[in-house]
């Protein structure tokens, strides 16, 4: 049994399912340099999901591309893409039983937003989704998730074993894995990049899973 200080959350993929709202983002944005550049893409952003925009960028244009990118043709592609999945995004889905974990939970201890997106682009999000109430912060790019869990730590005086991330990327694991923090995975199946990359790491489909574990109130069940 553990007792819980605080829980972490990645947002595409774990608290909402828009994870295809990007890919189909992406895929937009290269389809003009033709299909094979455009697979391309889309497959390296489905085995990348935690990574940032600006780096995909970045590698799309250097690896893929052969072509060099200026700082104000980056700022076009992302201005691009945040128009793209704003909305898509606060109307995706949420992963099953999300909202109703976060409402059980945000009144019994600390919960924290760290994501890959623009920060202020997620803080948005969240808002507009009506979850701002559930989290004492909300963090994203252009600081790593490493960077922002080592820092929210610190600030809030958190015990890192006795705190809980979720996330359905390798870029999550491994920054709780750096800072010392619990990982749990949010995944759609055993078939997930993650558990490819990281077969060891423990995982279920959904909050209505999680929630089963998760009894008493701040214990997760071994």
């Amino acid at each position: 049994m553990q007792d819980w200080q605080a829980f972490f959350f990645d947002f595409d993929g774990v608290l909402a399912d828009s994870v295809e709202v990007k890919t189909r983002a992406f895929a937009r944005l290269f389809e003009a340099h033709g299909p094979e550049i455009m697979a391309k893409v889309v497959d390296h952003h489905r085995r990348h999901s935690g990574v940032t925009r600006v780096d995909k960028f970045r590698h799309y244009y250097q690896e893929f591309l052969k072509q060099p990118l200026s700082d104000a043709g980056l700022a076009e592609l992302c201005q691009r893409f945040a128009c793209l999945v704003v909305d898509e995004v606060v109307a995706a889905p949420e992963i099953s039983g999300a909202g109703d974990f976060l409402r059980d939970w945000a009144g019994k201890l600390p919960c924290f937003v760290v994501s890959a997106t623009p920060e202020e682009e997620i803080r948005l999000i969240v808002q507009r989704r009506s979850w701002s109430a559930y989290f004492q912060e909300v963090c994203g790019a252009p600081k790593s998730k490493g960077e922002n869990l080592k820092s929210l730590l610190t600030k809030h005086a958190l015990t890192p074993a006795r705190c809980l991330f979720f996330g359905d990327a390798e870029s999550d694991y491994r920054a709780a894995q750096a800072c010392g923090v619990p990982f749990l995975g949010i995944l759609p199946d055993a078939a997930a990049p993650l558990l490819k990359a990281a077969p060891e790491v423990k995982w279920v489909r959904d909050f209505t899973e999680v929630a089963q574990l998760l009894h008493p109130p701040g214990k997760l069940m071994n």
